[in-house]
């Protein structure tokens, strides 16, 4: 009886631990919108390296969306690293982080190095660098030019209030 009383706890814990880590790999809002945001960048910091060299310059529109949004991108930054923060230690955190911000990189670099979007990519460029100056809005502008980040883990269930009645 004793063997399956600690069979029970250690099913309870290893349960709870599990519940728990895996509470911590899902994606909050502040988190998604800072997904977005990061999304964002990435794929304006790629089109301005690659279409650098055309009738379409895109990177002086990304330096300006770059400078003028740098607290709001640092924030962004900010969130994430607190994402990958939860249930890791340090070094761990630091390696999703960075894992998660190179597979952006890599996701919008591995195209055909086609010129053809460029003029598109300027518009984008300009509509982020002349957006409002919240995450919200960011967030738009990225959902408007089709970006949709990738969540390892999924967004966090919603819970709903109960009045009690």
């Amino acid at each position: 009886m004793k063997k399956i009383g600690k069979f029970i706890l250690a099913s309870a814990i290893a349960s709870i631990a599990f519940s728990a880590s895996a509470q911590a790999a899902c994606w909050t809002p502040s988190a998604v919108e800072a997904a977005h945001v990061r999304d964002l960048q990435s794929r304006l910091m790629v089109a301005a390296l690659r279409c650098a060299k055309s009738n379409h310059d895109v990177l002086p529109h990304y330096n300006r969306f770059v400078s003028g949004k740098k607290p709001l991108l640092m924030l962004g930054n900010g969130i994430l690293r607190s994402h990958f923060a939860k249930g890791r230690t340090k070094n761990q955190a630091v390696k999703q982080y960075d894992r998660y911000a190179v597979s952006l990189a890599n996701k919008y670099g591995a195209g055909s190095g086609d010129l053809s979007e460029c003029e598109t990519m300027k518009n984008f460029a300009m509509a982020a660098a002349d957006s409002e100056h919240n995450l919200s809005s960011l967030v738009r502008v990225a959902q408007m030019h089709g970006l949709s980040p990738t969540l390892p883990g999924g967004r966090c269930g919603i819970v709903m209030a109960s009045s009690g009645k």
